[in-house]
């Protein structure tokens, strides 16, 4: 019995990988205490079948090492790329129209941002905000058809380890002999909970700070000629630097979610005549 915590994409991603490994769908258990991807909401940006990725932007732009993540400290550059490549490979299958996604390989550094910043040359994907809840559905169907069976609206209260059982509302117990634990954002009150009930070393990491800011498109323009998500960096003194994390050109609109009293928001980017607003976020 294989339990994945967690629906979002780290858990698709396991099931979908134990299925092509020649894994029995029956054997297989993901629980989240979201709502599957036919029922949740919009708004329900943290939580749910895909998790964020469903109801975000619609970019794979990590699929280098020199931008964000920390794959390839943990297993090295070759098997990280191995497993982006594998990843992707899922989008191509499950996507409706693959044909439509877009790439950018920015090449070279233009003169006027050279003097303030550096533009970060990482190539990304961008899938396409008005595909990804079909491709979500065609995923999840697969999955289904699959044999794997799926709880749904359903918090993970604690996880026993020794005797390999996790505890969810009313008192229930699941058993299982393998755990994938893939929680996001909206699991920290059960990581923490654990790291402390089984005194679980942790590493200390840097802090960053985002800020979400709407502009109007003209001034980013020459930008995003060069690469639509673009990435800026720049480093100050101790060590400090930022970043942008990501664009979304002609942001017509912002998901908003509050989630332990703070504010999520998510843009989107739209190509359509009437949504277009000229603004970028």
């Amino acid at each position: 019995k294989i339990l994945i915590i967690g629906g979002g994409v780290a858990g698709m991603c396991a099931a979908t990988k134990l299925i092509k490994n020649n894994y029995e769908g029956k054997c297989i258990t993901i629980i989240d205490k979201g709502k599957d991807p036919y029922t949740r909401l919009p708004e329900e940006v943290m939580c749910g079948g895909f998790g964020a990725g469903l109801f975000s932007d619609g970019k794979w732009s990590y699929l280098h090492n020199a931008v964000g993540g920390q794959l390839a400290k943990y297993m090295g550059e070759e098997m990280a790329d191995k497993i982006l490549d594998e990843a992707w490979s899922y989008i191509l299958e499950f996507h409706p129209e693959p044909d439509k996604i877009m790439f950018s390989k920015p090449t070279n550094e233009p003169d006027f941002i050279k003097p303030y910043f550096n533009l970060r040359m990482a190539p990304a994907y961008h899938i396409g905000t008005n595909y990804l809840l079909q491709m979500g559905k065609a995923w999840y169907d697969w999955l289904i058809n699959s044999g794997i069976n799926f709880i749904w609206e359903t918090e993970v209260k604690d996880i026993d380890f020794h005797n390999q059982e996790v505890l969810i509302e009313n008192h229930t117990t699941l058993k299982f002999d393998k755990l994938i634990y893939g929680t996001g954002k909206s699991g920290i009150d059960l990581t923490q909970k654990l790291i402390d009930k089984y005194k679980l070393q942790k590493t200390a990491k840097s802090v960053q700070l985002g800020v979400r800011m709407e502009l109007p498109q003209k001034y980013m323009q020459s930008i995003i000629d060069i690469a639509y998500d673009f990435k800026l960096y720049k480093k100050h003194n101790d060590g400090v630097s930022s970043r942008s994390f990501c664009s979304n050109n002609f942001a017509a609109y912002v998901a908003e979610e509050t989630t332990y009293n703070m504010k999520s928001f998510n843009g989107h980017s739209y190509k359509q005549e009437d949504m277009i607003n000229n603004m970028t976020n």
